[in-house]
């Protein structure tokens, strides 16, 4: 009775489970019945994207290093909306800086530049001398020098630091920020061109915000010049691995059109176009191109054996889906890059992420079609030199990959064991985050910026912004002339400390106060001009001026510092914290120390869960294994060569990862494929390096040649990027064709897998 009741009970309805097969054979049909329309709609969206492109915003520097939500990152904008006060600096080299002519010039440039839009005040050495003469400046050579003699040597040496160069300082209102600052230069640079100077006097502008202006405007330029170096050698390449194939330039044609969609695509969702975008798509020019010479290769093999419209269908749901969770894995190691705190690399990610993701939807459906309206033939083979190489490299693989198989075990022994050295010493590699190693030594900019370092120290002050309590209460007021003191005495990279309590020493007779209500008489004398550079509300800030120093003598510098200020113990609640750019470069290079293997490690998870879910067998995971070698060899490269990692190389292993897993995957999928095929494992290997292998090869060496391009960059940051994305991909070939026959002979003896023939 029971069993009757069970059967007439109604099942609950299935939901429809649509396979890769009935879904890219769907897409194949559209394809078929609608070339024309489908590339309409291509170039629609293109020319959409064009126009939406133009809504890509820009960032700051300290916007694209540093996260704003932070504690640092609220200190850091906290700090410069109250007490920043950006300055430039004018570099004048003269064989006599005290002549009256060039200082009569030097007043008129003052006074120029003193009329612009939110510069606060001009500072020289005609300056101090008319501020002597109740503003007029004496014509009289001798009198000029006696007025000089009367200046205290430590004021005099900071306008003029040596027999042939004086400085001049222009000061813009405070809170100005950074974007506003960069619109004041070309007017300041305006001023300074047109400027009449004594013969053989020179005259350079610099300072953090013209410096990094001028840097970001030549590597941009660089980066231009490189992309279309980048273009012109994979065309190069592609013509000649890739001329057995008709319309050989097709790919090229669809990876413009996946960067474009790219563009349009950042536009419409407001990701600023900053250095981690810029360093994306270098990687999106070898991915993107890459679908499309999957696809290309695939639909010539299969044309040479069906009709047209046949060989589109076999090409679209037997390549479409392998090619599709190659992407997919290959996302994994660009959503790895999220979890990082540094904004730039965050955008790295999300760009290397939509820009793969349109270069394959252009690749998918972009061919097909242009296949169907070129009404594309094979060409016939001629046994010239490239069918030749061709098929003698195919052969060679498919010898390799049966040899390989037979000595499994060794291969990843011997493989996994660099890996593990390099994986081992990869901490031992130094993280470089200074100017100098991101420009050309002999750039302007970085020429003019390092005289003027040379000749007065680092540019790059460590300020202190200091909250809690009550910063100007006589307690706090004397701890920080006791902290202050201390560490000018206590570090010689210190030269000067400029703050509250030198401040109140400087109208107080070089006292600091004794009582509370001494302090408050001092502090309604000052002037509220002066007294706001270092008192605003409830903040106060103590600015450490210091010698040149190394990005990782800064952050050594920086953790003494706040050791002192722990042992000097400050009054109960105040809170001192490192900040300005001095701290931006320091916390750099923490972050990308901590954030470099979490990137990696969430990469092979990402990774390990994607092939685990998208495939449900043991021998999907066969990718991880050439996959962890080839992140383990990357270090092993970069100490033989003496690399250090920077902003950019330290994405390394994620996206290797992700660029690494594409080409395993797809060797795993013709793998699938041809087992199916010839129910021979070691056989189904073979073919599937065999064919697969050709094409991979053209697509690796296609993706390199465009990355070497970056090789020749005057930029440290690009060709170091370059040299480790050429590396990356090299390794990944080598991966796919070497250690994957290996990794799979492994799973699947350990799965056992129907093998009518083994």
């Amino acid at each position: 009775m029971k069993n009757s009741l069970r059967a007439q009970r109604p099942h609950a309805p299935k939901l429809p489970v649509i396979s890769p097969a009935r879904l890219f054979g769907w897409i194949a049909s559209v394809i078929i019945r609608h070339p024309k329309l489908i590339l309409a709609i291509m170039i629609v969206f293109c020319i959409v994207a064009l126009y939406t492109s133009t809504f890509i915003p820009e960032q700051s520097m300290s916007d694209e290093y540093m996260d704003k939500t932070s504690f640092d990152g609220i200190t850091y904008d906290n700090y410069n909306d109250r007490f920043v006060s950006d300055t430039y600096i004018i570099l004048i080299q003269s064989s006599h800086p005290t002549d009256y002519t060039l200082l009569h010039d030097i007043l008129i440039i003052s006074e120029e530049i003193q009329r612009l839009p939110h510069v606060s005040h001009v500072d020289s050495v005609a300056g101090l001398i008319t501020g002597m003469y109740d503003g007029y400046l004496p014509d009289n050579q001798h009198v000029i020098d006696e007025a000089l003699h009367e200046l205290p040597q430590e004021t005099l040496s900071e306008f003029i630091p040596d027999s042939q160069t004086s400085l001049m300082f222009i000061s813009l209102s405070p809170g100005v920020s950074t974007d506003t600052s960069q619109t004041v230069v070309p007017y300041v640079m305006d001023v300074i061109t047109s400027a009449s100077l004594p013969p053989g006097v020179s005259i350079e502008l610099t300072g953090n915000t013209p410096y990094d202006m001028q840097v970001e405007t030549a590597m941009m330029n660089d980066f231009s010049v490189l992309i279309i170096g980048s273009m012109a050698l994979m065309l190069l390449v592609l013509s000649l691995l890739f001329s057995n194939m008709r319309f050989w330039i097709l790919p090229i044609v669809l990876l413009t059109f996946g960067l474009i969609f790219t563009f349009g695509v950042m536009g419409l969702l407001g990701i600023p176009a900053n250095d981690g975008a810029t360093a994306a798509f270098p990687i999106l020019l070898g991915l993107g191109i890459d679908y499309a010479v999957q696809f290309h290769a695939r639909f010539d093999e299969e044309r040479r054996v069906s009709a047209l419209h046949q060989a589109i269908r076999e090409t679209i749901t037997n390549t479409g889906p392998s090619v599709l969770y190659a992407m997919v894995a290959t996302c994994m190691g660009f959503v790895a890059m999220l979890i990082t705190p540094i904004p730039m690399i965050q955008t790295f990610g999300v760009v290397a992420i939509l820009g793969v993701i349109c270069c394959y939807v252009s690749a998918l459906f972009g061919f097909g079609s242009l296949a169907i309206l070129l009404t594309y033939a094979p060409k016939e083979k001629k046994n010239g030199i490239t069918d030749r190489l061709m098929d003698g490299y195919g052969n060679i693989l498919s010898l390799l990959a049966t040899k390989i198989t037979s000595i499994a075990v060794p291969v990843i022994i011997f493989s996994v064991l660099i890996a593990f050295i390099g994986i081992s010493y990869d901490g031992t590699i130094p993280i470089d985050t200074s100017t100098k190693s991101m420009t050309p030594p002999d750039l302007p900019a970085q020429l003019v910026f390092d005289k003027v370092e040379a000749v007065s120290g680092s540019m790059l002050p460590l300020p202190l912004y200091i909250t809690g309590g009550d910063v100007i209460s006589l307690p706090t007021v004397q701890w920080l002339d006791l902290f202050g003191s201390g560490l000018v005495r206590d570090h010689p990279e210190i030269t000067d400390v400029s703050g509250l309590s030198l401040l109140i020493r400087q109208y107080n007779n070089g006292d600091i106060p004794k009582t509370e209500a001494e302090l408050t008489r001092v502090l309604s004398h000052i002037p509220v001009n002066e007294k706001m550079l270092y008192l605003q509300g409830d903040a106060s800030v103590m600015v450490l001026s210091t010698i040149a120093l190394t990005v990782n003598e800064q952050r050594t510098l920086k953790s003494k510092v706040m050791e002192d200020a722990t042992w000097f113990e400050p009054p109960a609640g105040l809170s001192i914290t490192p900040t300005g750019d001095f701290s931006l470069y320091t916390l750099l290079i923490d972050t990308i120390e901590k954030a470099k293997d979490q990137m990696t490690i969430l990469g092979f998870i990402l990774i390990f869960l994607f092939l685990l879910v998208a495939y449900r067998k043991p021998v999907a995971l066969s990718p991880l294994v050439p996959l962890i070698c080839i992140v383990g060899w990357n270090p092993v490269a970069m100490i033989l060569m003496g690399q250090n990692y920077n902003v950019m190389t330290a994405v390394l292993g994620s996206m290797t990862i992700g660029v690494g897993s594409e080409y395993t995957i797809l060797v795993m999928e013709r793998y699938l494929e041809e087992h199916k095929k010839t129910r021979n494992k070691t056989l189904a290997i073979s073919q599937a390096v065999k064919k697969i292998g050709s094409a991979i090869t053209v697509s690796g060496l296609v993706t390199a040649s465009g990355f070497a391009a970056l090789l020749i960059s005057s930029f440290p940051i690009l060709s170091s990027f370059g040299i480790s994305t050429v590396i990356a991909v090299v390794f990944s070939l080598i991966g796919a064709i070497c250690i994957m026959p290996a990794a799979l002979i492994l799973f699947v003896s350990v799965r056992s897998i129907p093998d009518d023939n083994a």
